[in-house]
């Protein structure tokens, strides 16, 4: 049976902490996101705090035409998508015509409590769900961030 839950992770913590955890020099501006860094950049030191605390290994991807910053560049949002192992997609095909499984996840980032403190949320679903209308549900509870 497939998992058609859906999920939410929040995390918050020092913007500074994000950067030294990765050996990079915390100085400078740290209010926005261009002023930390390439957007996509800082979209992909999210994914990796993210993932360090999943067991084993997963093959999540960036979406890169998702990577966005605000006009004040106070919020970063990205797109996610892993691949979930099958261990038997002919199972999979016969039962819900797909070999391969995907997961969506919708990232939000934002730095206007203005306390040097990044909070950060990530929502997810089946692809096959997140077409559907658990992409719109998820959609408002990123935006409610």
């Amino acid at each position: 049976m497939l998992d058609r839950s859906t999920s939410h992770i929040v995390i918050s913590f020092p913007t500074r902490v994000l950067l030294e955890e990765n050996g990079i020099e915390a100085t400078g501006d740290l209010s926005t996101f261009p002023e930390i860094g390439e957007p996509a950049a800082v979209a992909n030191l999210l994914n990796m705090r993210r993932e360090r605390d999943k067991p084993g290994m997963s093959t999540t991807t960036i979406i890169p035409e998702s990577v966005s910053t605000s006009s004040d560049g106070k919020e970063l949002r990205f797109q996610l998508k892993t691949e979930i192992e099958v261990q038997k997609p002919e199972l999979l095909m016969e039962q819900y015509g797909v070999s391969q499984l995907f997961r969506v996840t919708l990232a939000k980032a934002t730095l206007r409590s203005n306390d040097g403190n990044l909070m950060a949320v990530f929502a997810s679903a089946l692809e096959s769900d997140f077409n559907g209308p658990d992409g719109a549900a998820l959609e408002e509870s990123i935006n409610s961030l």
